[in-house]
């Protein structure tokens, strides 16, 4: 059982305009904050250019990186390339040694062989043939129409296979590339031939490309010796 004090007086609660006047003994004044700005603040521009730095450096929104920044990065090995630092280099141009070397393999060199000596009685050798060395238009004549009959080479008749003639397999140019192939190798050193040799060659000698020729065709075209065109001035 509770017993009340009669000489402690409960204090009267303060109406609502009471308790917010200055002079109320437990009145807090409270400061006024100014409202927030919707403003906002930009950014500094040195922030601009360190991010803008970063991304150029790895290459994930500049492609100059390949350009500029190449070398900057270990790619590792098996890494992927950078954009642009793949250097294009250009081949060299073949040349008509080049050319003709790769016709005479593939077409000639079955019968006359790589190392040019060709075979005892059936085809003869082309290093240092009177017909490989003397006139560009009568080694053209057999290049077109091709020969038939023993034909003498060096001192050895050669003629149990007949060679045929190339007139409607190659063009001018490619066989001028064989023709000089086959005077610059295995130890001659005559002149190049030029395409426009050979299609004179062809036009000379168009009515008789139906069949090979004979070493009496051959000889009449022109004697052994050199071709006047390779005395050099």
């Amino acid at each position: 059982m509770s017993h009340q004090n009669p000489q402690v007086e409960s204090p009267t609660p303060a109406s609502g305009n009471d308790a917010i006047q200055p002079k109320a003994p437990d009145f807090i004044e409270t400061p006024e904050v100014p409202p927030l700005s919707s403003d906002r603040e930009p950014l500094p521009h040195w922030l601009y250019l360190i991010c803008g730095l970063a991304l150029f450096l790895t290459g994930s929104s500049f492609t100059g990186l390949g350009v500029f920044g190449e070398g900057l990065l270990d790619q590792g090995p098996g890494g992927p390339s950078l954009a642009g630092s793949a250097k294009t280099t250009t081949a060299p141009a073949a040349t008509p040694m080049d050319i003709g070397k790769k016709l005479y393999g593939g077409n000639c060199a079955n019968c006359h062989q790589g190392s040019g000596d060709g075979e005892p009685g059936s085809y003869p050798p082309l290093g240092g043939s009177e017909y490989v060395l003397g006139s560009k238009e009568r080694l053209a004549a057999i290049m077109l129409a091709g020969v038939s009959g023993p034909i003498t080479v060096k001192g050895a008749t050669f003629g149990t296979q007949v060679m045929p003639g190339w007139a409607g397999v190659f063009t001018d140019e490619k066989m001028a590339d064989i023709m000089t192939y086959l005077r610059a190798s295995w130890g001659n050193t005559a002149g190049p031939v030029k395409a426009d040799e050979v299609a004179a060659a062809r036009t000379k000698f168009t009515p008789h490309l139906a069949a090979p020729f004979s070493e009496a065709d051959l000889l009449g075209i022109a004697p052994h010796g050199p071709d006047p065109s390779d005395k050099k001035p």
